[in-house]
């Protein structure tokens, strides 16, 4: 979309860490697509980091809980570090306080240890 010019708003993508019990080991992963395990909805995340560190569009990102896989602390923080400027994550109601917390401490922190790509949005 960049090289094409696309005048996109923001971009949407899936984006989690592949640290977790049920990831596709990276020996098995595709070149491209998805692979077999259900959950992996980020096949190649340095490849993410890579590209979005490019554009100066917000990015929204989601999956970063790999469908349960992967602890809010854990997704939030991933996403946030590595160039996200939003996540959109689906929770109960009763979670909806404990992860506003999380992702506003989260967010701090990572403003006070800086990341590599600046805030869009």
């Amino acid at each position: 979309m960049e090289k094409a010019g696309v005048g996109l708003d923001f971009y949407m993508k899936t984006f989690h860490s592949d640290n977790y019990w049920s990831a596709t080991p990276r020996a098995e992963r595709p070149a491209q697509g998805l692979p077999r395990h259900d959950n992996m909805w980020c096949t190649w995340p340095e490849k993410t980091i890579e590209f979005m560190a490019t554009v100066k569009k917000p990015w929204i990102a989601f999956k970063v809980l790999a469908a349960g896989a992967i602890h809010p602390r854990e997704g939030f923080r991933f996403a946030f570090e590595n160039g996200a400027d939003f996540i959109n994550v689906g929770m109960f109601d009763f979670q909806v306080r404990e992860d506003a917390i999380l992702t506003q401490q989260i967010i701090t922190d990572v403003n006070q240890k800086g990341r590599r790509r600046s805030w869009a949005g």
